[in-house]
């Protein structure tokens, strides 16, 4: 597990070459452009709209036969057209709602002009929906007025006035200056209008076959695009910056000087954020995903890649808390398993899988709880069975154990990347108090009262190293702030700790619902005879599928809660963005 160093270059070339090279680059799929177009709008994904065209089509209720003669097919072409037509028919849908509404708004007025204004000497129509019951304050009033319809409700009224008038027992109606046959008008022909683009979109869905086996190469083109917007031109040259492994600095060179391009390169400075590669082995890789789920390290920062991952897994099994449940998700992960094969983010997700499994049937071994089953007496699987879940107290201080090791790694691991520098000592610090609390716990459990006064003397040490060095390098004023605002972490240790007793009672929920639906079904058989087995067996399944959606949804959401907040809010202070290369997207 490493974040690969990255060197930040320039490269400059002439413009006639300027696709070319991107073309090059994109294949290279080592860069990860930075953009020197101060005026750019940021464009997150360049290959979205592709995907949407291709979506549109795909949802289009009825489709034509597909193409597969590729001799008259445009991708460009097809995908312009499609969005083109995508956007004109949300607006006239939104026209044509508009257009509805305001007719079932006029429908009480009549169909009507309005008169020029000369006409009525200066005197305008100010229409209002009276309730009927308030009628007599209008007859009561000096107002011009006319009731043009009635219903059950309310009177349709229509003012005569200069200016607005007031004393209106309700708000004023706002009907328009169209009239409503110029509106139906105008919504038939927006009706046919979508009856067109309807038609026209059954006819582009004949390419969507070939659309989908081009998407690939419309999202490298959109890339292309992008990063060419992103450069630098200034008549004949242009120039291009980006980040690159500093390991792909030969290879770059080469081509540099081959093509004859311009290249400089130069360290990150103290002002540059470069962005984070993480690096890791087929088997670790997918810990990647689960750490930038939440947050990236930053490039100063480490990998907590492989931590994660088997952490997770630790954490996911001890959740389940059933070797059975273990055996079924093995079973769906070996049913899903060529499936997820077929993209590069499922085979990353292979080994994540199989560790969770893995270590969740070892852990239901370990407990010795099958579907909520004890293994019999004097069986080999009872003999391995050293851990009860009924053992209140021996499964809080382990979890305890757990979440103390996976604080004190955190800070080791954070005051490990500063070296021999003192900005590592606050986060040893850390790591002493939270190992002299927990060795307080063991002597006040075991009544070893000789490890009290050792421990208390860590724990002072501890909180010395933070308060001295949580500010170091600032002045003497600040760092004293900053070491008295660093102390205010001590209630984040304990709470932090004691947050893994939750493994401890997910686990027995877990082992609890289980054996709470084998006493349900077992009741049921006895109970009801003849068909009391049949009843059993319906409880039995959905109970135990119901107890392990719920464990695995558990495992899953409090599992990398405590990696992501816990864990890497002690260890991993630091975000940074994500390393994204300019590259392929592959056929």
């Amino acid at each position: 597990m490493a974040i690969v160093p990255l060197s930040k270059l320039t490269l400059v070339g002439h413009q006639a070459e300027k696709e070319r090279v991107l073309e090059d680059l994109q294949e290279f799929g080592c860069l990860e452009i930075v953009s020197l177009a101060h005026d750019l709008a940021p464009l997150a994904d360049p290959s979205k709209r592709s995907r949407e065209a291709l979506s549109y089509l795909q949802r289009c209720p009825e489709k034509q036969r597909p193409v597969t003669n590729l001799a008259h097919f445009d991708a460009v072409r097809v995908k312009g057209e499609t969005l083109e037509l995508r956007d004109r028919t949300h607006e006239l849908e939104l026209e044509r709602d508009a257009l509805m509404h305001r007719i079932e708004a006029l429908a009480p007025w009549g169909d009507f002009e309005f008169p020029p204004a000369d006409d009525f000497g200066g005197q305008r129509l100010w229409f209002y929906v009276v309730p009927r019951n308030r009628l007599r304050d209008l007859e009561a009033s000096d107002l011009t007025w006319e009731e043009v319809k009635r219903d059950g409700r309310n009177a349709y009224v229509i003012v005569i006035s200069e200016e607005e008038p007031e004393g209106i027992p309700s708000p004023r109606v706002r009907t328009g200056s169209i009239s409503r046959h110029k509106l139906e008008r105008r919504l038939e022909d927006v009706e046919l209008e979508l009856e067109d683009a309807s038609l026209e979109r059954i006819r582009l869905t004949r390419w969507s076959r070939l659309l989908s086996l081009s998407l690939a190469a419309l999202e490298d083109r959109a890339a292309r695009q992008l990063a060419s917007d992103q450069c630098y031109d200034s008549g004949p040259v242009f120039a291009l910056r980006a980040w690159a492994p500093t390991e792909a600095l030969k290879a770059l060179e080469a081509y540099a000087a081959k093509h004859e391009i311009a290249m400089e390169v130069s360290d990150p400075g103290p002002d540059d954020e470069p962005p984070t590669l993480l690096r890791n082995s087929e088997r670790t890789e997918g810990g990647e995903d689960l750490v930038n789920f939440y947050k990236t390290p930053g490039y100063s920062s480490w990998d907590p890649s492989s931590v994660i991952l088997y952490s997770f897994a630790i954490f996911f099994a001890m959740i389940i808390s059933d070797g059975g449940y273990g055996l079924v998700l093995a079973l769906l992960v070996a049913y899903f398993w060529k499936r997820l094969s077929s993209s590069a983010a499922g085979r990353r997700w292979h080994w994540v899988l199989g560790t969770l499994v893995v270590t969740t049937v070892v852990y239901g071994v370990l407990v010795g709880s099958f579907f909520g089953v004890a293994p019999a007496p004097d069986t080999f699987l009872s003999r391995l069975a050293v851990l009860d879940l009924t053992d209140a107290n021996s499964m809080m201080a382990l979890s305890i154990t757990i979440g103390v090791i996976h604080v004190m790694l955190a800070n080791l691991m954070d005051a490990r990347r500063y070296g021999w520098s003192p900005r590592a000592l606050p986060s040893l610090g850390w790591a002493m108090f939270v190992l002299a609390g927990y060795t307080l716990f063991v002597a006040a459990q075991a009544g070893a009262d000789w490890l009290k006064g050792p421990a208390l003397a860590v724990a002072i040490v501890g909180l010395v190293l933070v308060f001295a060095f949580s500010g170091y390098g600032a002045r003497p004023l600040a760092r004293l702030g900053k070491g008295l605002v660093g102390l205010t972490r001590i209630t984040a240790a304990f709470g932090d700790v004691l947050s893994y007793l939750r493994l401890f009672a997910l686990g027995l929920a877990s082992a609890s619902l289980a054996i709470a639906f084998n006493g349900m079904a077992a009741d049921a058989r006895e109970a009801i005879p003849g068909v009391g087995l049949l009843v059993a067996l319906i409880i039995l399944v959905i109970g135990h599928s119901l107890n392990l959606l719920l464990a695995v949804a558990s495992g899953f959401i409090h599992g990398l809660r405590l990696n992501v907040i816990e864990f890497l809010n002690w260890g991993l202070p630091e975000e940074g963005p994500l390393f994204r290369p300019f590259k392929k997207k592959g056929v």
